[in-house]
């Protein structure tokens, strides 16, 4: 997870990671109410999902970056939507180091209320990386099989 992350952060939003940490379902910094949050479901050798949360002056800095703009000329809708990009690519990377040779149909990221990262019916691996304007968490649940 750790590399997907980096690799992503690094090559498509210009941004590197200051400190991280895994296993933990609680990034140091607590959800609050101004942030953003999007999830993608998958089907393939494994299902589930994954979610990413972000400070809003985070998503708005991550879309500065992304978009060559300055931070102040992005609005709350556009750092939604490249949140859910950045969902994407990074849940992608992850899926693709999971099962390389695996087929994934890998759905519409959307933007969901934030809350924990973790799913009762699957097995969770979370994570937080801390970048310049907050902390970025990730989670990626893959369903049991029954």
């Amino acid at each position: 997870m750790t590399s997907a992350v980096e690799e992503v952060l690094e090559t498509m939003y210009f941004t590197g990671v200051l400190d991280c940490g895994l296993g933990c379902v609680s990034p140091p910094e607590p959800a609050g109410a101004d942030e953003l949050a999007a999830e993608i479901r998958f089907q393939g050798s494994q299902s589930g999902r994954f979610r990413v949360r972000a400070p809003l002056r985070l998503a708005r800095m991550l879309t500065a970056c992304f978009l060559g703009r300055e931070e102040v000329e992005v609005p709350e809708s556009q750092a939604g939507d490249v949140v859910c990009e950045l969902a994407n690519m990074i849940c992608g990377s992850i899926l693709s180091r999971l099962d390389h040779k695996g087929a994934f149909h890998i759905g519409h990221p959307e933007l969901v209320q934030p809350g924990p990262l973790g799913e009762p019916e699957g097995i969770t691996t979370s994570g937080w990386f801390d970048l310049e304007n907050g902390i970025l968490a990730v989670s990626l649940t893959v369903q049991q099989a029954v």
